[in-house]
């Protein structure tokens, strides 16, 4: 009891001196180190650097772990920016850095970084310093707030790089130019209607436009012979060059097609000709129990794909909805009409 309380007694006079020490959670592998609740506030730090926060961990770790306890934790504690102090001071400049699921809405990139898992937090600003050069070779920054990308240009390492689900609603595809390492991009989940691919890393060998609203895809001056995914579901395609599509991308293997506005007969000659030509159009398991298409999608050897008023099917079923509509009207005014007479005479 009396060596407890000494501990408690050392922990207390050292979280004042020097602000608090933090340790790894136990039982991860060794070369991870996961820490729960870490308070850093470098608005604070300024008026008070003595309470700069301090992690130990062992020379084998090379991954840190940032968790936040989600409900019973005052969420306005969170880590709100991770900066140079904090990668390079408190937490000494780990390799691999996994922040998700917070309230992290700056970021200020550390040069000396490799991969960086910062999925699911309200990052909106990330700072990068155009003169320096950035190790990052691996960055997921999908469901956050970047609306704005143009400075991860300087990110030239990059061989993955995934931002699904930032509500991107314009984007300027220069700014992979440079990265003439990536194999892997995703832009899934975003706003943008149109994109040129011109501009792309010619060694890019799986590209997600899935569930932005694209509307038409311009194949002309496109060369990418490394690409073999290539995600289009979701958006708003109404036909598709093959022709045009296999000589940009003569290394295809997958191309999801689901769930767009191509009228029926353009989405059984697409699907032929895909076959034809051995290239996947779904991916994932085969479901045990087919699930049928909603009421306004049709089906296409199991696919589902949206109906269109440019479509005769459904221009026609438009038309009979409109007549039906204009007669409920028309009745429904004839009966106030009717009963207004009934009580007036």
């Amino acid at each position: 009891m009396r060596r407890y309380v000494r501990l408690l007694a050392l922990l207390a006079v050292c979280s004042v001196a020097s602000g608090y020490v933090y340790q790894c959670e136990p039982g991860t592998e060794p070369t991870v180190c996961s820490i729960w609740n870490l308070q850093y506030d470098s608005k604070a730090l300024v008026k008070h650097p003595d309470k700069l926060p301090s992690v130990q961990y062992p020379s084998t770790v090379r991954t840190v772990r940032l968790l936040f306890e989600k409900y019973y934790y005052n969420r306005q504690q969170q880590l709100t920016r991770y900066d140079t102090t904090l990668h390079t001071t408190v937490l000494h400049n780990p390799p691999n850095l996994q922040i998700c699921d917070t309230r992290l809405r700056q970021l200020v990139m550390p040069p000396s970084l490799q991969v960086g898992y910062l999925t699911d937090n309200m990052i909106s600003t990330i700072e990068i310093e155009p003169d320096k050069a950035y190790a990052v070779r691996y960055l997921d920054l999908s469901h956050n707030s970047l609306r704005n990308i143009a400075n991860l240009s300087v990110l030239v390492q990059l061989q993955t790089l995934n931002l699904e689900a930032n509500g991107i609603t314009t984007l300027n595809t220069s700014v992979f130019t440079r990265m003439v390492n990536l194999t892997y991009l995703y832009l899934g989940d975003n706003s943008f209607s149109t994109i040129d691919l011109r501009p792309l890393p010619k060694g890019l060998s799986v590209l997600w436009l899935l569930r932005n609203d694209l509307r038409e895809l311009s194949l002309t001056g496109v060369s990418m012979g490394a690409l073999r995914e290539l995600d289009l579901e979701a958006n708003s395609l109404q036909t598709l060059d093959l022709a045009a599509l296999f000589a940009a991308f003569p290394a295809l293997q997958v191309l999801p097609i689901a769930y767009n506005s191509f009228p029926k007969e353009e989405a059984e000659r697409i699907i032929a000709d895909l076959k034809r030509h051995n290239v996947t159009y779904s991916v994932g398991m085969e479901r045990m129990y087919q699930e049928g298409c909603d009421s306004d999608e049709y089906s296409v050897d199991s696919l589902c794909f949206t109906e269109t008023l440019l479509g005769a099917r459904s221009f026609w079923k438009g038309i009979f909805l409109l007549v039906m509509a204009v007669l409920v009207v028309c009745m429904f005014g004839f009966s106030v009409r009717w009963i207004w007479y009934q009580m007036r005479y």
